[in-house]
């Protein structure tokens, strides 16, 4: 009987120990787009910085994946001088913002109503992307080019769905 126990008591220890835990949280981030009377062409960046994520800090030495499930681009704030209807662009990921290859997460066709949303979904290449970035710097861009079909003078908000699985082992 006491072997038996001891077995179940090791296998038990083991398992705690090869423990990986899945956790999402959201990057949320803001792009103003403005464009003088006339132009179309719209480009905005904002840089992210993974240590301000609780989610990584707390758990940065164990993660063994960091995921993009998925991005959403949503329009937020529409200002009084605005005079696009519609924008059509893409949303890229860039390491920096000098002299790096994008990586794309997808293209964002929008009608310019507040709450308009578009869903792109994560690809292994993005994930790939984004722990090397938690490996290197920490920080990244999020990166949307495209034009508008007049002046603009908006907000998209951005958010980035994203997962990591980290080894939550006791020993």
């Amino acid at each position: 009987m006491g072997r038996r126990r001891a077995m179940h008591l090791a296998l038990g220890l083991l398992a705690l120990t090869a423990c990986i835990v899945n956790l999402t949280f959201d990057m949320k981030k803001s792009l103003p787009l403005q464009t003088q009377p006339g132009a179309t062409a719209v480009s905005q960046n904002v840089l992210l910085d993974l240590s301000q994520y609780s989610e990584i800090t707390d758990h940065k030495a164990q993660i063994r994946s960091l995921d993009l499930d998925y991005a959403e681009v949503t329009v937020g704030k529409i200002n009084a001088a605005n005079a696009a209807t519609t924008i059509s662009g893409t949303l890229k990921l860039r390491r920096t913002l000098s002299g790096s290859p994008d990586v794309t997460v997808g293209t964002v066709d929008l009608a310019i109503v507040n709450g308009t949303t578009k869903r792109l979904n994560g690809t292994p290449e993005l994930d790939a992307f984004l722990l090397q970035q938690l490996h290197e710097q920490g920080t990244f861009y999020a990166v949307l080019d495209g034009t508008a079909d007049g002046a603009a003078d908006f907000i998209l908000d951005v958010d980035l769905h994203a997962s990591i699985a980290y080894d939550a082992g006791l020993f």
